[in-house]
């Protein structure tokens, strides 16, 4: 704008440039001087860099609290109820405590605070005799905590300034700390809670892991299941998911999707002596879902064409591959979503249609 005090009125508000327009250069951001006037009340101009300077600028790279899967940041892990969320976080806890690994993947040893608020201080002790006889003491348990809008930012601040190298906290459950049931808009809700818990991870250099519960739905995309608003899933910087095929089965598949590092899926199963989940397989989410399509191309390599019910075509997938596991619904879903890639990548034609009543699919090379 070239004049100084031009006004512009939008909603009954009135914004006013009240200063020049010169900008200065701080740390390769471009700070104007000028000063903006909302309402009565002076706000600061927009802080930009350009793409040259972004490309050139040092700047931090990734820390992981554990490599590969947990970067720092706010995150959520999410599974049905009593699927063995509790324990998988403890096994993230005595990583972190211990400077050691979880599977394939090694911790930065660091502090850590595992609020259990779901659990006594006798059962937390019970769960810690299978980890340990001599005890992990960097590893700090909570059985009480107040809520998002109650104070929980100032306690868990107060702890990581009395331990400073605090890299972990992990909040069991979720819906202890948030007060939000009459909340007549849950996205709004959602994202505005998960913004007031980032201010933990935007000041420490954590990783501020949430566990929270999943619904019964069957869905292609794990990050659909979560209990909750999409919000959720958008405001934080990571996701993952405990899922088992059977509740009394002690195989499970834990799904990792995060903003600034690869998907993963990694097949675990559950010690019961131990109570550890042990790692059987990994891979990234892209080869796990190219790992379905490369099913099909074999079942397709002995008849070029396959037609039938999606119910059907799982028996036909686990007679090949008996170790994995084809839920009709996500593979219908996989499939409908994916037909560019199976046509573009696979050379797979892909065909669906429903006939007297019965939906029927049609896979061709």
């Amino acid at each position: 704008m070239s004049n100084k005090n031009e006004n512009a009125t939008a909603d009954n508000a009135t914004t006013a440039i009240v200063d020049g327009q010169s900008q200065i250069q701080n740390h390769n951001l471009i700070l104007p001087e000028k000063r903006l006037v909302f309402n009565d009340k002076i706000i600061s101009p927009l802080v930009t860099i350009d793409g040259k300077s972004l490309l050139e600028a040092d700047l931090p790279p990734i820390k992981f609290v554990i490599d590969k899967i947990l970067p720092q940041g706010l995150f959520i892990l999410a599974g049905a109820p009593k699927v063995g969320k509790s324990w998988l976080s403890l096994d993230f806890c005595q990583a972190v405590a211990s400077g050691g690994q979880i599977w394939d993947s090694t911790a930065e040893k660091g502090s850590v605070l595992y609020l259990a608020l779901e659990d006594s201080l006798s059962r937390l002790q019970a769960r810690l005799k299978k980890y340990t006889s001599e005890g992990i003491p960097d590893l700090h348990f909570g059985t009480r905590a107040l809520k998002i809008h109650n104070g929980l930012i100032v306690q868990v601040t107060d702890f990581i300034n009395n331990h400073p190298d605090a890299t972990l906290v992990i909040i069991d459950t979720m819906q202890h700390i948030r007060n939000n049931a009459n909340d007549k808009n849950a996205y709004v809700s959602d994202y505005k809670d998960m913004e007031i818990l980032r201010q933990i991870t935007n000041h420490f250099d954590v990783a501020l892991l949430l566990v929270t519960h999943t619904r019964k739905m069957d869905d292609p995309d794990p990050l659909n299941t979560i209990s909750g608003s999409t919000g959720l899933v958008g405001a934080v910087d990571g996701v993952m998911i405990l899922e088992k095929e059977k509740r009394t089965a002690n195989g499970g598949r834990l799904t990792i999707a995060n903003r600034d590092t690869e998907g993963y899926v990694f097949l675990l199963e559950f010690d019961n002596d131990t109570c550890r989940w042990n790692f059987i397989e990994g891979e990234t989410a892209e080869e796990h879902e190219d790992s379905l399509f490369e099913t099909i191309i074999e079942m397709l390599s002995y008849k070029n064409k396959w037609s039938g019910t999606s119910t059907e075509l799982c028996k036909c997938l686990s007679e090949l591959e008996p170790e994995q596991s084809f839920n009709p619904a996500v593979v219908s879903k996989k499939l409908k979503s994916n037909q560019n890639v199976l046509k573009n990548k696979y050379k797979v034609d892909f065909a669906y249609e429903v006939r007297n009543n019965v939906k029927l699919i049609t896979l061709s090379m």
